[in-house]
């Protein structure tokens, strides 16, 4: 049953506090207005080596805002707040947060890795942690506090592991040397058993490093007819260009789907042509809903969103539906999103979080870059 929609006050008016790097871009939750203020909280980098995630959150964000406060009488902020993708920093955040009564729900962090380790201080306090992108499969194992839309890498890594086998019999894998990435390989590893995949080279690589030369030729003399990247698109977009400088140009390339970014593109620039990627969100759907928040994008800020703006657009507006749709308490919050069957996104369409508190039957569209753009393609041998 849903919950009754609130029709009085749940939390005083406050003010919207931003970090001094997005200051000027929360404008549409920095007014009052005449009703109340619901603030949440987000944890996330807005500096460091995942800074661009955190801008692409923030426009997602934004919009969102823009849209709800145009809607009625209660105002929504937000209280973006730096973790630099550190985890140390992301718990100080966590223990800010909890502490303050106007935040009604978090979302964040970033990376499964930096919000896992401040999830128990959510979950101590009752404070609802929404990780919009954290798909490591433990992440909501904390406690019934910890939500994510995130499709859990158990999921996202047989898809890919099956798209890689569309495209090749012999596997080189490149993963991160993190839990995020360690957990990706795993799971890719054990599909690859079930579909016949043959892993014939796999590696770790650090975020941090810029040579992977060495790694790439013995991918290379591995005879491996298909590459698949286990990485973010900084690190993805070294690899390729130096996967082409090896000489590894006759093979077919696969990356994990956070690489479905026009930051990939540009920074891989030609060596990213041919390059599949699978993603939960596709802007060129034809879906109403999908078509009208690209056009909005588009229309804010000259570009189409990546699926990680559409993590945050959704995930701003799942946190306001619950609390409009409960008594606007933490708890009741919580409870909204754990009940509600048809909580909106555009992601997904109506969703339903299950018991495990991540969305129910998630579907794929499988991407090419072709001509320096993502097209919708299924991995497909040349």
């Amino acid at each position: 049953m849903r919950p009754v929609i609130r029709k009085a006050a749940a939390v005083a008016a406050s003010i919207l506090t931003l970090t001094a790097m997005t200051a000027c871009s929360q404008d549409a939750g920095a007014d009052g207005g005449d009703g109340d203020t619901v603030t949440f909280g987000v944890s996330g980098p807005l500096t460091g080596d995942q800074a661009q995630y955190g801008k692409d959150w923030q426009a997602g964000f934004d919009l969102a805002l823009d849209e709800l406060n145009a809607e009625g009488d209660i105002t929504y902020a937000i209280d973006f707040q730096d973790s630099q993708g550190q985890a140390a920093q992301a718990t100080n955040i966590a223990q800010k947060f909890v502490s303050d009564d106007k935040i009604s729900a978090v979302m964040g962090d970033f990376s499964s890795a930096t919000s896992m380790v401040a999830s128990p201080v959510y979950q101590r306090a009752g404070l609802l942690q929404l990780g919009i992108t954290n798909s490591h499969p433990d992440f909501t194992t904390t406690g019934d506090f910890i939500f994510s839309p995130s499709i859990t890498q158990d999921t996202e890594g047989r898809v890919m592991a099956d798209g890689a086998k569309k495209l090749g019999d012999k596997a080189a894998v490149f993963y991160l040397n993190t839990d995020w990435g360690k957990a990706a390989f795993d799971v890719f590893s054990d599909q690859s058993k079930t579909n016949g995949l043959d892993i014939v080279y796999s590696s770790s690589v650090e975020e941090t490093s810029t040579d992977f030369k060495p790694l790439l030729l013995r991918a290379k003399e591995s005879g491996a007819d298909v590459i698949q990247f286990l990485t973010y698109y900084k690190t993805t977009a070294l690899l390729v260009q130096q996967a082409t400088d090896v000489g590894l140009t006759d093979v077919a390339l696969s990356a994990v789907g956070s690489n479905y970014s026009s930051e990939f593109l540009e920074l891989a620039g030609d060596a990213a042509e041919g390059v599949y990627v699978e993603t939960s969100f596709y802007p060129g759907s034809d879906n109403a809903d999908v078509r009208k928040f690209v056009d909005g994008f588009q229309a804010k800020y000259d570009r189409q969103p990546n699926v990680f703006s559409a993590y945050a657009y959704d995930g701003l507006k799942e946190l306001a539906w619950a609390s409009e749709n409960s008594d606007g308490s933490r708890e009741g919050i919580r409870n909204a999103l754990r009940d509600g069957t048809e909580v909106p996104t555009i992601i997904y369409g109506p969703a339903q979080y299950n018991d495990e508190r991540r969305i129910e039957n998630p579907t794929f569209t499988w991407l090419v870059v072709k001509d320096g753009t993502f097209v919708a393609q299924d991995p497909t041998r040349s």
